[in-house]
């Protein structure tokens, strides 16, 4: 996120290793948010990291009760992918930029990160097998991309 000073930077890293990313990105809308109403920023920028499959609903990802339960049913994969583009839409209407990075393999890819992307014009990238440097340095350049518009 940005600082009003074009210059500054600041970060809020949120990490889901083998969880419910879609939650994350919901929360970094939220803390998005909440930093442009109270001033702190000027101009955001979400980084989402994704193989760009739908997988958890929103409701089991931000739901303790909901995701304990066994017997829920569980929503169609375009339930979720409607969910997802749901979120993307709102960042856009926020005002935020998104940037999208795209791991997944090209032999099973749906193009749904791509999709992601584009619902809230963003940026995309497509990166499989991207080394930690390599989506760092993309994320540089996207950051300074953004701060140079």
């Amino acid at each position: 996120m940005f600082n009003q000073n074009p210059f500054t930077v600041k970060v809020i890293q949120f990490s889901g290793c083998g969880g419910p990313k879609y939650g994350l990105k919901v929360e970094a809308v939220r803390v998005g948010l909440n930093a442009q109403k109270s001033g702190d920023v000027g101009r955001i920028m979400i980084v989402a990291i994704t193989d760009g499959r739908a997988n958890i609903s929103l409701k089991r990802s931000t739901d303790p009760e909901a995701a304990a339960a066994s017997d829920a049913p569980r929503p169609s994969t375009q339930e979720l992918k409607d969910e997802i583009l749901e979120v993307a839409g709102k960042i856009y209407k926020a005002g935020m930029s998104l940037l999208v990075i795209d791991t997944e393999n090209k032999f099973v890819s749906t193009g749904f990160a791509k999709e992601i992307a584009r619902v809230a014009q963003g940026k995309y990238y497509y990166l499989p097998n991207a080394s930690d440097a390599v989506i760092s340095s993309t994320t540089r350049e996207a950051l300074s991309a953004l701060k140079n518009s």
